[in-house]
């Protein structure tokens, strides 16, 4: 049984290449019409077929109509020619074979079938011509503009145009090959197709655009809130740093003489970071500002507003200041000498003050105020006079910048000018010195420093009282000298004998100072009120006026009266 299987498989590919061998053989002697006419001749008669036996035989059996009475004669075998040889064909011949028909070639834009080519042009195939078309399209979809598409007509072909970009041309060989009507109706639909096309790949463009600006829009978001949380992370740090570690900041030195001391320095850069956090943070929301802005197509005029805004008034200053580079070298030399300047005044000053500089017609006392007028003068100095002769013009920018600063400054600081005035007199004319107990505006104490806007007082428990120069002007001033004033009120009874009750106060009064003084106030039936004041130098034991008075009247055993709200 597998054996017949198989034979019979072998038997149907014999047969499947003799038809295959016959069909191709027929189309080749067809190269010539007398050899066509014969094939065609030889296909209307009977085919025979060979077919094979189990045993392996042939047997020739003729196609026809059957026999009668179902017996079936085998025609004669006729004896078969031998093969005649190929034929050679010249060139000639084989350039006058008709050729294969045009292939199907489609214009595409992306991934999109718009319009079909089927026969060349001009010596151009339908691939090229296809090919060509489908560039063309790829680059009208990236224009900003839709182009509009339109055709004309050139010397019988008509062209289709894209805006004044020419897709392809059309021949009547193209509207034969679509089975169009005429060649204008095959145009016309060929612009429809490409119109439409175009209208699509758009729309999919925009749309794609729009769900990736919004994606950009979204991931620039959150790249911008974490560059502000890193900076405001960064300047945190710093910051810390800074309070952690103030003995590793240095000071700004120039030949010995300290510009700026490590405080001061601490200080510059805690403003300097927490300008430069403001600012960067304002920087990173400004950046995606423009950025989020400029992704979608109804906000990107805004986009041009809000740079105009920033950065046009920006680029003139930097030209300005790239003009006047010379200019501002100068003045920065001479912003620095002034400094230095003024830094070394304060320090010669300030060692005058201190003992360690004699200056024969300066005492030291009056050091520290005279230096500061020096330097209030020197910088008075330089805005007025110096601007003129570094910008070469009295009107210029920077005489004009001076002359408002102290015109500024004049009404800023009136009341700060005016302590400065009225302090003058009472530094130069030594009204009051470092020692002294004064009382002045209603306050009491020892003079610590007198300097141009204050006069600095030492109360009783050691506590610094500043009172300004301008209070001098508004309430007397009581200078008591280098001894404190203290003034006690007592209270005796009045049926007591008052000479001796006044005795015993100034008895104990003379204990605290050499210059003493007992005042009766008033007398009535609750008492005798006294006022006993001491001034001069302290009494060297514990005790102070008011438990001596105590103490005395105690011990002479003198009562005390009732207080009333009797106030001299």
């Amino acid at each position: 049984m597998p054996t017949t299987l198989a034979r019979r498989v072998a038997l149907s590919l014999i047969l499947l290449g003799i038809g295959t061998k016959s069909a191709g053989i027929a189309t080749a002697r067809a190269d010539t019409p007398a050899d066509a006419a014969r094939v065609d001749h030889d296909a209307a008669e009977p085919l025979g077929t060979t077919v094979l036996d189990a045993d392996g035989g042939a047997i020739a059996e003729g196609i026809g109509s059957p026999a009668v009475g179902g017996s079936q004669t085998p025609p004669p075998i006729a004896p078969v020619a031998p093969p005649s040889p190929p034929a050679v064909h010249s060139p000639a011949a084989a350039s006058s074979a008709p050729s294969s028909a045009n292939s199907e070639v489609s214009v595409r834009v992306h991934d999109r079938n718009v319009f079909t080519i089927r026969a060349s042009l001009g010596g151009q195939s339908a691939e090229a011509r296809a090919r060509a078309a489908s560039q063309t399209l790829e680059r009208l979809v990236e224009e900003r503009e839709l182009p509009d598409v339109h055709t004309e007509e050139h010397a019988e072909r008509i062209v289709v145009f894209g805006g004044t970009t020419p897709i392809v041309q059309l021949a009547a060989d193209d509207a034969i090959a679509e089975g169009d009507e005429s060649l204008s109706v095959h145009a016309a639909a060929v612009a429809a197709k490409v119109r439409e096309a175009l209208q699509s790949e758009r729309q999919r463009k925009a749309i794609a655009e729009t769900v990736f600006s919004i994606s950009l829009f979204a991931f620039s978001a959150l790249i911008a809130i974490l560059l502000l949380g890193k900076v405001r992370e960064l300047a945190g740090k710093l910051q810390t740093w800074i309070t952690q570690h103030p003995d590793r900041l240095p000071s700004l030195r120039f030949h010995g003489i300290d510009l700026v001391r490590p405080a001061a320095f601490r200080g510059g850069i805690s403003v300097a970071l927490s300008g430069g956090r403001i600012l960067g943070q304002l920087g990173i929301a400004y950046g995606w500002l423009l950025f989020a802005s400029s992704l979608f197509e109804s906000t990107r005029t805004y986009t041009e507003r809000l740079t105009g805004f920033v950065l046009t008034p920006l680029s003139a200053l930097i030209g300005r200041v790239g003009s006047a580079l010379p200019v501002l070298v100068i003045l920065a030399v001479a912003v620095l000498v002034t400094v230095l300047l003024v830094r070394f005044v304060g320090l010669f000053f300030g060692s005058i003050g201190k003992g360690e500089t004699t200056l024969g017609s300066l005492p030291r006392d009056l050091a520290v105020p005279t230096g500061a007028l020096v330097r209030v003068a020197i910088v008075i100095i330089a805005l007025l006079f110096a601007a003129p002769l570094i910008t070469g013009a009295d009107d210029g920018a920077l005489a004009r910048l001076g002359v408002a600063t102290l015109v500024a400054l004049g009404f800023a600081s009136a009341p700060v000018l005016a302590s400065i005035v009225a302090g003058i007199p009472a530094i130069y004319g030594r009204r009051v010195r470092v020692g002294d107990h004064i009382e002045i505006g209603g306050r009491t104490g020892r003079v610590v420093t007198v300097s141009l806007l204050e006069v600095r007082l030492e109360d009783d428990l050691g506590c610094h009282i500043r009172v300004p120069h301008l209070t001098s002007l508004l309430s007397p001033t009581r200078v008591l000298g280098q001894s404190p004033l203290t003034v006690v009120d007592v209270v005796a009874d009045p049926l007591a004998a008052q000479s001796h009750v006044r005795s015993v106060l100034l008895a104990e009064a003379r204990r605290f100072g050499t210059s003493v003084k007992v005042e009766l106030l008033k007398l009535d039936v609750e008492g005798a009120h006294y006022r006993v004041a001491a001034h001069g130098p302290l009494s060297e034991g514990d005790d102070d006026l008011a438990t001596a008075i105590a103490a005395a009247l105690a011990r002479e055993e003198v009562a005390l009266g009732r207080s009333s709200s009797f106030r001299p």
